[in-house]
């Protein structure tokens, strides 16, 4: 009994109607501050980019209410919330040249794409000579220290750089957004195609396209990092692990705090090998598939000026380079500045103690998880600003989701295997 009261919470999270109740209405407000009101694209072209947006919600609303075609009516709801407010904002910019409502990382990306295809290297630019110290929220204020670096790291902008030339090449306008729709369509694709209950997947297009915290029309680019997991969760699902450590490879390859993934990642490509017996070369080409993609693209740009790119990446976020990325967020460190333990946002503090004596024992507790059974762990970096929370949510939900998957897999393996002998005499 006290089990089953224990299981209810988790139950009533992994409901459609609660997903689309909670994501669908936290999207609704957000579209009303950023569109509804008029304040960026205007009252009439705003109004109506959020009608679109609770037209569909009402749409995916019945589709659950009927129980048919529930999947359908969510996608009509993510591409009225996420695909028309990005062409939108795509659309004012390219009338108007100015770049409202763009993340400055997006912005930024553009510009390390025009310096590099003019043969100078992203990191170790002084961004403030170039139209960065245009953008509109760096106009009339100090000069921001994001200007003196470019914190991403090189797939960031390689993904899009073809993109890029192509259009420029043509002679057509560019906006790093339109690659970003383009992985979250790859990201909602391989969703759908997982072998799970409809309730599931569901669940999880809610809580990656739905959360407004991970502002993909303004070009954040969470999801760059968070489509190929979802490509290595498709991939080791339909066993095929090779693919699968390829995917979560080029995850780590996206977002740099991924990269304490791999070592658990690694552990559980061992313990498939063991279980399987698979052969020495297979095992090692797997675990090489881990770190080839961040190997490709990041070792050219850290040969090419190994300080630049260390501060850059590295310096910078941990607040041991000079003009050191300020304190702010939701974590620790924003709780040490309310209390006026650390006297400004841009004083140094040595939080890698901090982060070490909080990430070693989970990072245990990982490893005594993976051994115990396939459960994947992520660790983030000191910085939790809001998309940091939907990011962790969104794992949450893809981890719980596919432990419920793999269960429901093992079940229909134990019932064939149970029967086969019944059906064969």
């Amino acid at each position: 009994m006290i089990h089953r009261v224990a299981r209810l919470p988790r139950r009533l999270l992994f409901r459609p109607h609660l997903a689309l109740l909670l994501f669908g209405s936290l999207s609704l407000i957000s579209g009303w501050l950023w569109f509804g009101t008029g304040l960026f694209l205007g009252r009439g072209s705003g109004l109506t980019v959020w009608t679109c947006s609770f037209v569909a919600t009402m749409i995916a609303a019945l589709t659950l209410l009927r129980r048919r075609l529930q999947l359908g009516g969510l996608l009509v709801l993510v591409v009225a919330t996420v695909v028309v407010p990005t062409l939108a904002l795509i659309a004012l910019r390219w009338n108007t040249g100015a770049p409202i409502l763009m993340h400055d990382g997006a912005y930024q990306t553009e510009e390390a794409i025009r310096l590099l295809l003019g043969g100078l290297d992203p990191y170790g630019v002084d961004y403030t000579t170039t139209s960065m110290r245009l953008w509109h929220w760096y106009v009339n204020t100090p000069i921001d220290p994001s200007l003196y670096h470019y914190v991403y790291p090189p797939a960031v902008f390689l993904l899009p750089l073809p993109a890029y030339a192509l259009a420029h090449s043509v002679g057509v306008p560019f906006d790093v957004r339109l690659v970003d729709l383009l992985v979250a369509v790859v990201a909602a694709v391989a969703i759908i195609k997982l072998p799970w209950r409809w309730e599931w997947r569901y669940l999880v297009l809610a809580a990656l396209f739905l959360d407004p915290f991970f502002y993909l029309a303004q070009g954040r680019n969470d999801i760059l990092f968070l489509a190929p997991i979802v490509l290595g969760v498709l991939a080791w699902e339909r066993d095929r692990p090779m693919f699968a450590a390829l995917a979560f490879g080029a995850a780590a390859a996206f977002k740099p705090f991924a990269v304490f993934l791999l070592p658990l990642l690694a552990l559980l490509v061992w313990r498939r090998s063991r279980a399987e017996r698979w052969s020495t070369a297979r095992q090692l080409t797997v675990l090489a598939g881990l770190i080839l993609p961040g190997l490709l693209t990041i070792a050219p740009f850290f040969l090419w000026n190994p300080g630049a790119y260390w501060a850059d990446t590295v310096s910078f976020v941990s607040g041991s380079d000079p003009h050191r990325y300020p304190i702010q967020g939701y974590g620790f460190s924003e709780i040490l500045l309310l209390l006026k333990i650390i006297p400004s946002p841009g004083a140094y503090f040595p939080f890698a103690i901090l982060q070490a004596l909080g990430t070693l024992p989970v990072f245990a507790l990982g490893i005594r998880r993976v051994v115990g059974r396939p459960t994947l762990v992520l660790f983030f970096s000191r910085f939790v600003n809001d998309n940091y929370l939907a990011v962790v949510l969104f794992l949450a939900v893809l981890a719980g989701a596919t432990r419920r998957g793999a269960r429901r897999i093992g079940q229909h393996v134990d019932r064939d295997v149970f029967t086969r002998p019944a059906a064969a005499a």
